[in-house]
């Protein structure tokens, strides 16, 4: 009888472990985060897909990665045309500061152009199919002027500012001159921030970006 119980005690316990062991393996995998409960090794997946709007979350989750002592290689899986200047920048800026402890390597899906790209470009390593649309280095600003439409309909609009450029690109009146050119030259420096993220993250000779940076896009294939 006693060693009956022993036994049964034996059974309990090791039933206890094993429930313990899978609550750790699933709570390691759930999510899609790192965690520190998780066994082994790692290579971790951040996905950015879709159109690039905000950058909090990805950093978050990157920033996780580079904490945890387990995961040895982060893999940006991204499937994105791209987005916002301000979000990729940041998540370029925090994938560049990872990448000092850790290994970073993209896979692109099947587009990863314009801020897909310009996140990737700061990876060690770009890995991509051949029919994979990339490149679209260069930057775009659209404006809708609907003055003619408001006069057919009778309606005028009123803008009252605080400065003479404070309204530029309004919708009710053709831009002028002068912002046309303010404009531009907003455009044509941010587009130099993305050369110059290239270059360096690519390691290529900057005026060799330059000459393909405009705008244009390349299959996987023609990238390589």
């Amino acid at each position: 009888m006693k060693r009956k119980r022993i036994l049964v005690g034996l059974g309990v316990i090791a039933a206890l472990l094993i429930f313990f062991c899978l609550i750790l393996f699933f709570v390691g995998r759930s999510g899609g985060k790192a965690s520190r409960l998780a066994f082994g090794d790692k290579i971790a997946v951040v996905e950015i897909k879709g159109v690039i709007t905000e950058s909090s979350e990805i950093i978050e989750e990157i920033r996780q990665y580079q904490e945890d002592e387990g995961v040895k290689a982060i893999v940006l899986r991204i499937d994105s045309p791209g987005g916002g200047v301000g979000p990729s920048q940041e998540i370029h800026r925090e994938i560049s500061k990872v990448k000092m402890k850790k290994k970073v390597v993209t896979s692109m899906g099947s587009v990863a152009a314009s801020g897909g790209y310009y996140i990737a470009c700061a990876s060690d390593r770009i890995v991509a199919n051949p029919g994979t649309i990339t490149g679209s280095i260069g930057v775009l600003m659209e404006f809708t002027n609907i003055e003619e439409l408001f006069k057919k309909i009778g309606i005028k609009g009123v803008v009252l500012k605080s400065g003479e450029h404070k309204d530029i690109g309004s919708p009710f009146r053709e831009m002028t001159p002068d912002e046309k050119k303010i404009m531009q030259e907003v455009i044509d420096n941010v587009h130099q921030q993305f050369i110059q993220a290239v270059a360096e993250g690519r390691k290529l000779d900057r005026e060799k970006v330059a000459q393909i940076a405009d705008g244009r896009i390349f299959t996987g294939e023609q990238a390589k």
